[in-house]
């Protein structure tokens, strides 16, 4: 044994892509967005009634000891609870908060578990209507990705069952049962009025199967075993409205920034129709909304093609490992998602995550660069083999 220190020469990491380096200001430009598009309601009408409103004041009941229904309607208790804290502050002000935390939480959600990409349908017709009513519907999907918020997903049940059939999490079961049993603990009858609430005012609420050739939506079983196949599936079966509001959900079914244009063009034109009020308001959004998703939804060969074209143009412009240019299916490093830990074996174990897809592969190696190649390349293996069976199953 000496003391002599030993000089410990490692290679610099890969230099990051633009697109990877500026990930932190896209969020940031989102999250301002939010605000920003909410003080120019607020500007506008700072009186505007929405449908925070039914649960501020159900929550104000209910810490007069009064019984928040029939004023909560729709709502179930845990959402009532969900308002307690901003009663501590003029309504107005509520409103504002409430709608700022809510767009937040959706867009960290879309840009942390989606991708950069997914952060556009905050510029969609359907989240900026489901703002400007006070729509509870963003926060569910972002409780359906992050798993802290799990618990939230009782705040609003029928939009929340098809976002857990799509991605079930065991955190998101355990939370919501604990906030059920709380909701009982403050008041057990809540379940009977709510119920008894509901048969007073729900014949706007129709499953998708059930209106104009809503069977089409049936067509997402062909994709069962994938989250986006599962989510149009429950959906079809879920009593809701036509508003757009409700296609909020939709937002996690495009897996590129093209994709996610479609569904931000196709939300707005919802919205333009249903701004009338017309009957055309339902084919409007199942021909402009909910058939493209679904045509995604079940040729997730589009999504894989248009990567395996980004790959051949990342490939001039990304950093390199070794001799790329002999590795097969190489996916743009702006897609992935690298994290490294030192292992017991006195190297580095590195997860690869492939952020549109959320899969990912793991492998151990001394170095750094090592590991992540291999990570890389089995992970590029994993969507490879996906893509060939989907191609083999459509018959191609």
């Amino acid at each position: 044994m000496t003391d002599t220190p030993v000089a410990v020469i490692t290679k610099p990491e890969p230099k990051k892509s633009a697109a990877v380096r500026l990930r932190p200001l896209f969020l940031v430009l989102a999250l301002g967005f939010v605000l920003g598009f909410r003080l120019l309601l607020y500007a506008w009408n700072p009186d505007r009634h929405t449908d925070f409103d039914l649960l501020y004041n159900a929550a104000a009941n209910l810490i007069q000891g009064e019984n928040p229904y029939p004023t909560a309607t729709h709502y179930p208790l845990p959402a009532v609870l969900l308002a307690v804290p901003f009663t501590a502050i003029p309504l107005g002000s509520a409103r504002l908060i409430f709608d700022v935390l809510v767009g937040w939480a959706f867009v960290f959600a879309l840009w942390r578990y989606r991708g950069t990409f997914a952060i556009l349908a905050v510029l969609s017709g359907a989240y900026l209507f489901a703002m400007l009513n006070g729509q509870t519907t963003p926060l569910m999907v972002a409780a359906s990705l992050i798993p802290a918020l799990g618990f939230l997903l009782a705040v609003k049940p029928n939009t929340s069952a098809a976002l857990w059939l799509a991605r079930p999490s065991l955190m998101a079961v355990l939370g919501v049962t604990a906030f059920l049993l709380l909701s009982l603990l403050i008041l057990p009858s809540w379940p009977w009025d709510w119920w008894a609430a509901l048969q007073q005012d729900n014949n706007d609420l129709v499953p998708p199967v059930l209106r104009p050739f809503g069977l089409l939506l049936l067509l997402a079983a062909l994709r069962w075993r994938s989250p986006e196949g599962r989510l149009l599936l429950a959906i079809a079966f879920i009593p809701q409205n036509a508003l757009p509001y409700e296609l909020v959900s939709l937002a996690l079914i495009p897996a590129n920034l093209v994709q996610m244009g479609i569904y931000v063009a196709g939300s707005w034109i919802a919205v333009a129709v249903a701004a009338d009020r017309t009957a055309a308001s339902w084919p409007a959004t199942l021909g402009f909304v909910y058939l493209p998703m679904l045509f995604l939804a079940v040729r997730p060969t589009l999504s894989l093609a248009f990567l395996r074209r980004r790959s051949k143009s990342a490939s001039k412009s990304a950093p390199k490992i070794g001799k790329d240019r002999r590795r097969p299916h190489r996916l743009p490093d702006e897609e992935l998602k690298v994290d490294a830990t030192r292992n017991d074996a006195g190297g580095v174990t590195v997860k690869v995550t492939h952020v549109p897809t959320q899969l990912f592969a793991t492998e151990s190696g001394q170095t750094r660069e090592v590991a992540a190649r291999r990570a890389h390349d089995k992970l590029a293996g994993i969507l490879a083999e996906f893509r060939r069976r989907a191609e083999k199953a459509m018959g191609k």
